[in-house]
């Protein structure tokens, strides 16, 4: 997605922007008692965290049918038990898109009360706003008349709230402190220069390696940080180099020897690529075809094909 600033034109990763719905639902199923901790302590400390908790996607799947208005709708219903016993259902909605939606209160009512119908169980309901408008701030839903009302109110976790407390997410050890940093980072660098996207993403991947975590904690971050941060393919292979060298230098082998696999195959894509647009530009000054081939070692096949494309091109604009 094309955005101007300043005159400049930078592109928004699509891929990434979709992909943030897959990361989010990985990082709260890793996460989830980290997230209430630290967003929501209140409601963390009625909850026997020894009893462990369970995602129940299959039953939110049940009652969502026929809700989809278009929008990417990402929830995670996970069922705990409170320390006085009973049995107790946390949806979490996760509000990807960012903007303002007149519906999503409603949604949220509708979640709550299907649940609750189908499953005869207590519903606690919250949602991550992860959009950047300050004044947006949903956290009920209502509908009445002459004294008639149904009602239901929600807990918000609004993201940038978390903007001036930079310092206290940077000093915690709590992961989701890291998940919120990412977050907003994110946000910040979604229409910075390529390179200067890619300085934020090691930055956040070094301090991972900083901050002491273990391989799991830094390996669950480390995709949040990749899917929310993407890079065009040379940008991408000089980050996983940086990552590479970090890694060597603090004797921490947590990349996988796919990621390595796909640096040396990102290479040989951008050299090839590099050959290609090398080829185009001669066929186009009018260089023979022998010469095209011994200045790029690209195969004569390729090259006849390149020239038959770009024969193409240029018909459709005569």
């Amino acid at each position: 997605m094309p955005v101007s600033m300043g005159g400049h034109q930078y592109d928004i990763n699509k891929e990434t922007m979709n992909d943030s719905d897959t990361a989010w639902k990985e990082i709260l199923d890793a996460y989830f008692k980290d997230c209430l901790d630290y967003c929501l302590p209140e409601l963390s400390a009625l909850i026997n965290w020894e009893k462990g908790f369970v995602s129940l996607d299959k039953e939110f799947q049940a009652i969502s049918k026929g809700t989809d208005s278009g929008k990417r709708i990402l929830d995670k219903l996970f069922k705990v038990f409170l320390k006085s016993g009973r049995e107790q259902w946390v949806l979490i909605h996760i509000e990807i898109q960012g903007t303002p939606d007149e519906e999503f209160a409603k949604r949220m009512f509708i979640y709550g009360y299907r649940i609750y119908d189908k499953y005869q169980q207590p519903v606690v309901s919250c949602a991550i706003l992860t959009d950047e408008n300050k004044k947006w701030r949903p956290h009920r839903f209502e509908v009445g008349l002459a004294g008639s009302y149904l009602r239901s109110e929600f807990l918000p976790i609004k993201m940038i709230d978390y903007q001036n407390r930079q310092d206290e997410l940077d000093a915690s050890m709590n992961p989701f402190a890291s998940v919120i940093l990412v977050q907003l980072a994110a946000l910040k660098a979604r229409v910075k220069p390529h390179e200067q996207r890619k300085q934020v993403k090691f930055a956040l991947t070094r301090r991972l390696y900083e901050k002491g975590f273990n391989k799991k904690e830094i390996n669950n971050i480390y995709k949040f940080i990749d899917w929310l941060i993407g890079l065009p393919s040379p940008f991408e292979i000089e980050y996983l180099e940086e990552v590479c060298e970090l890694e060597e230098a603090k004797k921490m082998a947590y990349i996988t020897s796919a990621e390595r696999i796909g640096i040396e195959k990102g290479r040989k894509e951008s050299a090839e690529e590099g050959k290609l647009e090398v080829a185009k530009l001669l066929l186009r000054e009018g260089c023979e075809v022998a010469l095209v081939e011994k200045t790029t070692g690209i195969s004569l096949d390729q090259i006849k094909a390149l020239q038959q494309k770009l024969k193409k091109t240029e018909r459709l604009f005569e």
